[in-house]
């Protein structure tokens, strides 16, 4: 199996991608502590987030995972102002069949600015430069924000994955989208 590894540094328009330093960890926690309520609805990591040591050791995971090619995870960063405002990583990354998953986050106040969708573009980008064939982008079928961003890209629905998870003491359904290479490098022509 033939593992790669993506830059750690990938710029957008208006946003930079940035493998996470460890000097991010305090940033991190309080735009997740700050924004907690709001990310708790969609995302079951947020209640396991409750100090700043939480964000170190989850940094030095992303080190780990990073360098086996097992994760990649990136800080969203403000091209200009270098204001942190979320994360977008890759995910269920098989090498072996040559597809992934993107996951993302965003601090609220920056929500509704089309930051998730330029960095979902700038990260695919890198991945099926890197090869893949397939990437996936799931999301619970109650968040129309996320929902919303695979099709505004070009993103087919797969389908829907009924009672796929545990969130809050009960069953949730999760949309399945993906883009194949061929989709990709058409809508590059």
């Amino acid at each position: 199996m033939d593992i790669r590894l993506p830059r750690e540094e990938i710029s957008g328009i208006r946003i930079v991608l940035r493998h996470h330093r460890d000097d991010l960890a305090e940033t991190m926690f309080a735009g997740v502590d700050g924004d907690r309520d709001r990310l708790r609805q969609f995302m079951p990591w947020v209640d396991i987030v409750k100090t700043v040591q939480d964000e170190e050791r989850f940094i030095q995971e992303m080190h780990r995972t990073w360098k086996e090619g097992i994760l990649f995870d990136f800080g969203i960063f403000d091209m200009k102002s270098g204001v942190y405002m979320g994360n977008i990583g890759v995910h269920s990354i098989s090498w072996e069949h040559s597809h992934c998953e993107l996951g993302y986050w965003i601090i609220g106040r920056f929500e509704g600015m089309g930051i998730i969708s330029e960095a979902v573009g700038v990260l695919e980008t890198e991945m099926f430069g890197m090869g893949f064939n397939k990437i996936e982008i799931h999301c619970d079928t109650t968040n129309e924000r996320s929902r919303n961003i695979p099709g505004r890209l070009g993103y087919q629905l797969d389908g829907i994955l009924r009672q796929q998870r545990m969130q809050h003491g009960r069953f949730v359904d999760d949309c399945v989208f993906s883009k194949l290479r061929s989709e990709w490098q058409t809508g590059q022509d």
